[in-house]
């Protein structure tokens, strides 16, 4: 009676867990990716060079014309991701970094644009704040990029700048007593956040 009980039990989790997974299955055909719906039926036809699996917020990641895009279902293309360790950025604090006409902002889980791309470059939240730079410019560095120029500031979750976009550079953010060391002629201060 405890072996039905407990293969009852599982076969009850297991059919849950089937049932919370959403979208489709990516498949290569001649180098291309496109996707599958569960019964195998082909839903977009191979058309990336790479493609990830679509998240349970219903968007993948798939790179067309080398970039790094989100798709929806529909496989509209909703948004170019921030090149991130040769994938697209990673969400921090829920949101993650996209790129705009060579500017950046930030999006969510859904791939729906939440800050909008007004910055030469942002860096991922923490605690709360992202420094944000304008008139800066991604240099090569070997295999990577390094940040020269520029001015630089704080965003809030909500977009809002609370630290003003003019110093040299941002050494730290303190959330809790809403300071921040900058940098401005070659001179430490602190700031205090709006």
């Amino acid at each position: 009676m405890l072996q039905k009980f407990l293969c009852f039990s599982i076969l009850i989790s297991f059919s849950s867990l089937l049932s919370q997974v959403k979208g489709f299955t990516s498949f290569e055909n001649n180098g291309l990716y496109g996707f599958k719906d569960k019964t195998g039926k082909v839903v977009i036809q191979p058309q990336y060079e790479q493609a990830m699996e679509f998240t349970k917020s219903g968007v993948a990641f798939v790179v067309s014309k080398n970039k790094w895009v989100c798709i929806d279902a529909k496989n509209h293309v909703l948004l170019e991701s921030f090149l991130y360790d040769n994938g697209p950025d990673y969400l921090s604090e829920r949101l993650a970094r996209f790129v705009k006409n060579g500017k950046m902002g930030f999006h969510d889980e859904r791939c729906q644009k939440i800050i909008e791309a007004d910055y030469d470059f942002v860096y991922p939240f923490e605690n709360g704040y992202a420094i944000v730079c304008n008139g800066c410019e991604l240099k090569p560095e070997g295999e990577h990029k390094r940040i020269l120029g520029g001015l630089y500031g704080v965003i809030n979750r909500k977009g809002k700048v609370v630290v003003p976009i003019l110093y040299e550079s941002i050494l730290s953010i303190d959330p809790k007593k809403k300071r921040v060391e900058v940098q401005e002629g070659g001179k430490l201060q602190k700031v205090k956040m709006e």
